[in-house]
């Protein structure tokens, strides 16, 4: 029997539109807003991946918890810039090996074939990007590199939360290493 495949949304930036200095200021209500938006996409999960820190998703977890009975799977996270690549490094709630680490938008600002080593996965679809590279270049990365290929919206705004979303198990979110 297959694992089943959650809906997720595994790129998005949605406290920017608050224009929040910490992650201490994320309320119930901004919360109630998330699970309202990804509900209505269909979604089963989401993860929190602002640029300046994954404290942000684990804020929202433990209002989720704490307010909503984890209505949806949040997985924290954060976007990194390296000035070659962006990448997205998950923690997998439950997961206490090494984080799931993705190629996110890929050619924008570099070359992800360049960069793929040490990923276990790569977008091929970036809902919020203009694609740099085709998507011929992105499977083939994807395969050269045993990378899984993600959908994410990469959400700055609640409205844009799984306008792209990838359908993956938590099996293969947890595998050690490229999957």
């Amino acid at each position: 029997m297959s694992p089943l495949k959650l809906k997720l949304d595994l790129h998005t930036h949605i406290f920017e539109q608050y224009q929040l200095s910490s992650p201490g200021e994320v309320t119930p209500e901004m919360v109630e807003k998330i699970i309202e938006r990804a509900l209505l996409a269909g979604l089963d999960g989401i993860a929190i991946t602002e640029h300046g820190s994954k404290n942000y998703g684990y804020r929202v977890m433990e209002i989720m918890d704490t307010h909503f009975n984890g209505e949806i799977f949040v997985i924290p996270g954060r976007e990194f810039d390296t000035g070659r690549i962006h990448y997205v490094e998950l923690d997998i709630p439950g997961k206490d090996i090494l984080p799931f680490r993705f190629i996110a938008h890929p050619g924008y600002p570099g070359k992800a074939a360049d960069n793929a080593q040490g990923f276990n996965g790569i977008e091929i679809e970036n809902a919020a990007h203009n694609w740099h590279i085709k998507r011929g270049e992105v499977e083939k990365i994807a395969e050269e590199h045993n990378l899984v290929l993600l959908s994410n919206s990469d959400a700055h705004l609640m409205k844009d939360i799984g306008k792209c979303y990838t359908e993956i198990s938590l099996e293969d979110l947890c595998k050690v290493g490229p999957v």
